[in-house]
């Protein structure tokens, strides 16, 4: 009776200490299955955690950068920014033209030179010719490239009659605008000239002015570009001053071959 109750009484402990045992292994096993097995998308998102930029790294990523002003090389002096000036027309207007020249017949152009290096053009070359990537007039500048025409003279290419004279905005910089009454030309009565990006304006508006009279001196458009002049003719007067750039050619002309055309008339 006593041993049969020792028997029981050690049965009893000894499960106890195997149910204890084992409870205790399968705590270890969670706790390091907890530690080495972390989910996919924990992995993923600690992963990302420690590729992303610190607060330093993003400001300096998203403030402003400073844009370089792009100046033409020498080899490339006249490319623009001009965009379409719809509210600078001549304070003259075509109304008014016929009169002028019925009041001063002498100042009737009879004969065109080119505007620099006159009368010939001399040291001087097209930077830029008319139609050249939709270019509605010819730059001119000196055969040393860059700013070396800079304050250069600006000559009148004919007899004619100031009709505009400002400093303007949108790439124009500083523009002449003259208006020549041709001489015996059944095509055109009239044209106009147009000298723009100058450093200096030497005439008035209403001023009647001669052919290889100063007018102006080469300028760079108040810093937009290198030195050049930007020469159009029209033969449409009262335009706006336009874009200076268009696929729309109505109303201009290609001022070599027409001064080419009336040399020494």
């Amino acid at each position: 009776m006593i041993l049969s109750l020792l028997l029981n009484h050690m049965r009893k402990h000894i499960i106890l200490i195997l149910l204890l045992a084992f409870a205790c292994n399968h705590s270890n096993v969670n706790s390091k299955t907890s530690k080495t097995n972390l989910p996919a998308s924990t992995k993923e998102n600690t992963s990302q955690l420690e590729i992303l930029p610190s607060p330093t790294k993003q400001t300096k990523a998203s403030s402003p950068v400073k844009q370089k002003i792009e100046t033409p090389s020498p080899k490339d002096t006249t490319r623009h920014n001009q965009q379409p000036s719809e509210n600078f027309f001549p304070n003259l207007t075509e109304q008014e033209i016929p009169n002028i020249f019925i009041s001063h017949p002498d100042y009737i152009a009879n004969s065109f030179d080119f505007p620099v290096g006159k009368p010939n053009a001399k040291s001087y070359y097209k930077a830029r010719n008319f139609g050249e990537k939709k270019h509605l007039g010819e730059d001119w500048n000196h055969v040393n490239g860059g700013n070396s025409d800079y304050g250069d003279p600006v000559f009148s290419i004919a007899n004619g009659v100031v009709v505009f004279s400002e400093n303007v905005c949108c790439g124009w910089g500083k523009v002449i605008r003259v208006v020549h009454k041709v001489e015996n030309d059944p095509e055109q009565e009239y044209v106009e000239s147009i000298y723009a990006h100058l450093k200096d304006i030497n005439v008035h508006v209403g001023e009647m002015i001669r052919k290889g009279q100063t007018i102006g001196t080469i300028g760079t458009a108040n810093g937009q570009y290198s030195a050049h002049l930007h020469l159009e003719l029209r033969n449409f007067l009262g335009m706006s001053l336009g874009p200076g750039y268009s696929d729309d050619t109505f109303g201009y002309l290609v001022p070599t071959e027409y001064i080419n055309r009336h040399r020494g008339r």
